[in-house]
């Protein structure tokens, strides 16, 4: 891997790539998650020692936030306050969220300007990051080499479950925390249970904490990648 980063602009999106000319490379394509940026997970490029070439991508979301930071899609953040304040998770299974498809518009400009094969491209996000990934591999023409969903939630059950199964097969990485006092942990269990009715393989591992990536998830994770 080429351990220097470069800026991009890749169809609609700007982005960090880490590049990597070695034609067995899986691309890694790895959404941030509400309010932060493109920076937030490059760290993940030096940090997951796979034990195979990797490519890493890592763009910004379309939006701007008022503190500055960035997101895929808005959320109501006075009733996640009031939700959170209340003990409350937050249940986004009921339909699309607003601005989604917006955003699956925004990344799929970027796919395109990849010109990278399904085959050998890995969506992987976190938080809300994790949605679009999962929604990204709903809606793909064919089948990505996988998708890793890190502290995710069942987003739009509907559409889950009416496009999963296409995708039967289809390798999942999932992770989340048993106190996630952000998105809940049934939330991610509920997922969990969808995507493997469906027919895709993988599982939930979890691990006592919060909202986040330990160090023994990126360690799961390496070896994840390493057997795709």
């Amino acid at each position: 891997m080429d351990k220097t980063p470069r800026r991009a602009r890749l169809g609609r999106l700007d982005a960090i790539e880490f590049p990597n000319a070695d034609p067995a490379a899986l691309t890694v394509l790895c959404l941030h998650g509400y309010g932060a940026d493109a920076q937030d997970l490059a760290p993940f490029a030096a940090a997951t020692q796979a034990g195979r070439p990797l490519r890493w991508i890592f763009p910004d979301a379309p939006l701007t936030l008022d503190w500055g930071g960035r997101a895929w899609f808005p959320i109501d953040v006075e009733d996640f306050e009031r939700r959170q304040a209340a003990g409350e998770p937050r249940d986004l299974s009921g339909g699309e969220p607003e601005g989604l498809a917006a955003a699956r518009a925004a990344l799929g400009t970027l796919i395109a300007a990849l010109g990278v094969p399904w085959e050998r491209l890995v969506l992987m996000g976190f938080s809300q990051g994790g949605m679009l990934a999962v929604d990204a591999a709903l809606r793909a023409p064919r089948p990505p080499a996988g998708v890793a969903i890190l502290s995710g939630t069942l987003a739009d059950r509907a559409s889950v479950r009416a496009l999963a199964p296409a995708k039967k097969g289809l390798r999942f990485f999932q992770s989340h925390g048993s106190a996630d006092p952000i998105l809940g942990f049934r939330e991610a269990l509920a997922l969990e249970a969808e995507l493997k009715s469906a027919g895709w393989v993988g599982g939930l591992r979890r691990f006592e904490g919060g909202h986040g990536v330990p160090p023994e998830v990126q360690a799961a994770l390496a070896a994840w990648l390493k057997a795709l």
